[in-house]
């Protein structure tokens, strides 16, 4: 995976004086980022993206990067703009880490990714909007941010029984978080995360991760929440492992099978992530597809390619490299 030194910028979102923890995060991957490419002998800048995108563009120009290391989620916090910035870069033909800004907002916006999903024919949990019919048969739905990832506003009181629940969930959610809320079917069984890296133009799945619920007392909705993600000093947090067992090969061919026809349906680059609940009958449904998942060492991508024998050295370098011009991505699976 040798290649010479380039100039890379990595780039992120614009962090405000109240930043979340997840937001934090996204500082936390671009140092470990930039500290491994430097490691690497490129030469490396940091630098935050925010609303005024012509300053942007001209910062970025200035510096005349051979690639952009893409880490931005939203502009000035709104997870609605997550793919202006890769469609800036594609306009403006500097190679950038990831998905196009198309494959980005197709999957981000998660009502429109689950109406593509359906297009694809592939398997993902009925979703309810404000304003819409009920569901005949669909008692539990789970109500999320339309646009914000990282289990944003989410906790135990999002799992709710029956339409009209659901209905005065989504509006009290945008009432006090803003933004744009959904209710999906809750599919309440194991999860499972696929994470998917090109290599050689060729997209490879990784070791397949499960999401315990350890301890969880009865009644308690088995879900990540924001809390799971981010509270290191909330139960649930310490009560969610992930671990990557050893799956018969019946679940392990339905999971990569559905995360490949998820990467090309989408039209992903790079790098992604596919997440999975099974229900009852044991049949998987796609919750989500992640074009940018978290890529801090600690974080489940990392885990997932630390699995496949790859160090973190290299999930930065493959990323890269399949970023560059003459990399382009092959038609045909391994």
């Amino acid at each position: 995976m040798s290649r010479d030194a380039l100039n890379i910028l990595v780039l992120h979102e614009q962090i405000g004086p109240d930043a979340r923890a997840d937001e934090l995060d996204t500082l936390a991957q671009a140092e470990q980022v930039a500290a491994v490419l430097r490691q690497s002998g490129d030469q490396v800048v940091t630098m935050p993206a925010g609303l005024d995108l012509d300053t942007t563009l001209a910062s970025i120009a200035k510096l005349g990067p051979d690639c952009v290391f893409n880490l931005v989620e939203s502009l000035g916090g709104d997870g609605r703009m997550i793919h202006i910035v890769p469609a800036l870069l594609s306009t403006a033909e500097i190679p950038f880490t990831g998905s196009s800004g198309e494959a980005i907002f197709l999957s981000s916006q998660k009502q429109l990714a689950k109406q593509w999903m359906r297009l694809n024919r592939i398997s993902t949990p009925a979703c309810l909007t404000e304003g819409a019919p009920g569901h005949d048969g669909i008692d539990r739905w789970i109500v999320k941010s339309r646009w914000e990832h990282a289990s944003f506003g989410m906790d135990d009181n999002c799992v709710v029984s029956g339409t009209a629940a659901a209905q005065a969930r989504i509006e009290l959610c945008a009432g006090r978080h803003g933004g744009e809320w959904f209710a999906e079917q809750f599919v309440d069984g194991r999860e499972f995360n696929v994470s998917i890296l090109e290599v050689d133009g060729q997209p490879r799945v990784l070791p397949i991760a499960e999401i315990g619920f350890v301890g969880f007392p009865p009644g308690k909705p088995k879900i990540v929440g924001y809390a799971a993600k981010w509270d290191v000093d909330a139960p649930e947090y310490h009560a969610t492992p992930r671990e990557f067992p050893i799956l018969n090969a019946g679940l392990s061919n339905a999971l990569t099978q559905l995360a490949r026809k998820c990467w090309k349906s989408f039209g992903l680059r790079g790098y992604a992530r596919v997440d999975f609940r099974l229900d009852a009958q044991g049949t998987p449904w796609v919750l989500e597809v992640n074009a940018n998942p978290c890529l801090s060492r600690d974080a489940g991508f990392a885990a997932a390619a630390h699995g496949a024998d790859f160090t973190y050295e290299q999930l930065i370098g493959l990323i890269v490299e399949a970023a560059l011009p003459g990399n382009a991505p092959a038609a045909q699976w391994n």
